[in-house]
């Protein structure tokens, strides 16, 4: 299960490649929410080490960079004015969904090899919205339609924004599918602030990050007793969404991929017997 975060999905990406180097079982079923939607579907197109490769060659790609250096807080922080940004911002989180595609061959959930589940919010009813069939395209756009920077995706006269509004770490929708052990990467965990955030957007980061990772952490406690859940959470700054350099996001999946073979080898299969939430320090 793959929780949103915007361009902290390269963690996501790197946390993959460390669980499949190490000989993880592939999963049987895959949930996302925003761009861990973008990436569980790469993963549930091939499930293994050359599904999470295919994966760092998108995210090195110069589609993910147009998308994730938009993020409507790093334009504050930049200084940037929306007339610097591209006039369509939606086109580019399609064609990194295209790009995406090209790679894997899929464009359907019927073609993949592991169901997937793409959750996005539903913004009539109000609560998540959960897509398993047909085109991916739409599911994608809807779960990724981050508010204020792309517009509501119109499924089925409904209108949709990204899943993360509702809900950013979809534990919930893996329980109620029945499921009974849950893997999942969560992306909003972060570590101490040794300063107060003392900019605008510093301290929205900062609270969005609180926020979403504290939402998680509830649902963990509410549902550990009804399904074994293991959360691995990349520990990274909250404005880690904001730098977008290629070697800046090889660094991130590089750390991130070591955490996790370092937390692997030391806790090894004990790791996977209780539910547990593990911290990946990024170095």
């Amino acid at each position: 299960m793959l929780g949103g975060g915007g361009a902290r999905g390269a963690a996501q990406v790197g946390v993959l490649q460390g669980l499949f180097e190490a000989g993880v079982d592939p999963p049987v079923a895959v949930i996302g929410t925003s761009v861990g939607a973008l990436n569980g579907s790469a993963i549930a197109a091939y499930p293994s080490l050359a599904g999470t490769m295919m994966l760092r060659e998108v995210w090195m790609s110069r589609q993910a960079v147009e998308v994730f250096r938009a993020h409507p807080l790093g334009m504050i922080l930049s200084g940037l004015r929306r007339d610097q940004v591209s006039a369509l911002p939606q086109q580019n989180i399609r064609r990194l969904i295209e790009r995406a595609q090209a790679l894997t061959g899929v464009t359907t959930f019927e073609q993949l090899r592991v169901p997937l589940a793409v959750v996005a919010t539903d913004l009539n009813a109000g609560k998540p919205a959960v897509f398993r069939s047909g085109a991916l395209t739409p599911a994608l756009l809807a779960s990724t339609a981050i508010p204020g920077l792309f517009p509501s995706v119109r499924i089925a006269d409904r209108e949709h924004l990204d899943g993360g509004v509702v809900n950013n770490t979809p534990l919930s929708i893996a329980v109620a599918d029945g499921a009974k052990e849950v893997l999942a990467i969560s992306l909003m965990g972060g570590g101490e602030y040794a300063v107060v955030p003392t900019t605008l957007p510093e301290l929205i980061a900062r609270t969005l990050q609180l926020s979403l990772h504290h939402q998680m952490l509830a649902d963990y406690e509410q549902l550990r007793d009804r399904a074994r859940l293991i959360v691995l959470c990349p520990v990274t700054s909250a404005t880690a969404t904001w730098e977008m350099k290629r070697e800046h996001l090889d660094k991130v999946m590089e750390s991130a991929r070591a955490a996790t073979a370092a937390l692997l080898s030391q806790r090894g299969a004990k790791l996977f017997r209780h539910s547990g939430i593990h911290y990946l320090e990024l170095k």
